[in-house]
């Protein structure tokens, strides 16, 4: 989801002249926290008192460009997903339940993410009428956060995955993998903007091989009220197995519940055909 900004932060260190090394180096508020900072880790927990704004990866296809702060996590989730797709006649059904993305925070620029589809249960309508159920694939992300993470009107994130291939009934059971580059913009009076390219390496499971896709994203959020939000997006993909783009027209409210916790819902909408249709409730939290 669109969680968005901050910019490239640090302390200037100065060397040279005498001069210069004589003066104490004067810190702002800022450098303290931000020297403060570069001391927590997994196994030093920054403070609560501390913490960024909680920014999610969800409801929205932009993944965030802020990682997750060191030696705390957070949870994910699609507590329940429908969607639906019309192909030369055939349709088909797909219900998702508590597909979560699971996140450690590993540095102050870091974060380990195990994205995990719990239970899919999938549907075709055609003249042989197919039903799969069971658990899904497992993909694990490292999002490093280039700037913005502590401050600033934008923020860069690169996130390597690699998607692994637990699924049996639900799954291609081919290794897959890629890289993903976030961007975030704050902009004035509550407005936020993001952006992606994703590249990702995946299998055709009939032709029975590898293909690019990449997949940009373009979203907008406003705040509406204190804990009320919502976001608009457009995110496309094209692939090299065939010369046209599939689209879809995403939005939704969003309802931070407390600092910690937060509530999404919406919809993604097909521009293109033979494009999923799906409707989504999510939760988030961190501890």
């Amino acid at each position: 989801m669109l969680r968005l900004p901050t910019f490239l932060s640090g302390v200037l260190y100065l060397h040279g002249t005498p001069a210069l090394a004589q003066q104490p180096l004067q810190l702002t508020d800022r450098d303290s926290l931000l020297l403060s900072r570069q001391r927590y880790s997994l196994f030093r927990p920054v403070p609560r008192a501390r913490l960024r704004p909680m920014s999610t990866d969800r409801p929205d296809a932009t993944e965030s460009a802020y990682s997750v702060d060191a030696g705390h996590f957070q949870v994910e989730t699609d507590v329940v997903r429908l969607g639906q797709q019309r192909f030369y006649g055939e349709a088909s059904q797909q219900l998702a339940f508590n597909h979560a993305n699971i996140k450690l925070g590993l540095t102050r620029q870091m974060d380990l993410q195990v994205v995990v589809d719990s239970y899919t249960i999938q549907t075709e309508d055609a003249e042989q009428p197919v039903r799969r159920a069971g658990f899904g694939d497992v993909t694990l992300r490292l999002k490093r956060n280039l700037w913005g993470n502590d401050g600033g009107a934008t923020a860069l994130a690169l996130m390597p995955f690699v998607k692994l291939p637990t699924g049996r009934s639900c799954g291609n059971r081919a290794w897959e993998g890629g890289l993903v580059a976030p961007f975030a913009w704050q902009l004035p009076r509550d407005w936020s903007f993001g952006s992606q390219l994703q590249a990702s390496w995946n299998r055709d499971p009939e032709a029975q091989a590898h293909y690019l896709e990449l997949a940009p994203t373009v979203t907008v959020g406003h705040d509406l009220y204190r804990t009320l939000g919502g976001f608009l997006e457009v995110a496309a993909a094209w692939d090299t197995r065939a010369p046209a783009w599939t689209a879809t027209l995403n939005g939704g409210p969003i309802w931070r519940v407390t600092d910690n916790v937060q509530l999404d819902l919406g919809v993604n909408l097909a521009l293109t055909q033979a494009t999923e249709t799906s409707y989504f409730l999510g939760l988030s939290f961190r501890r």
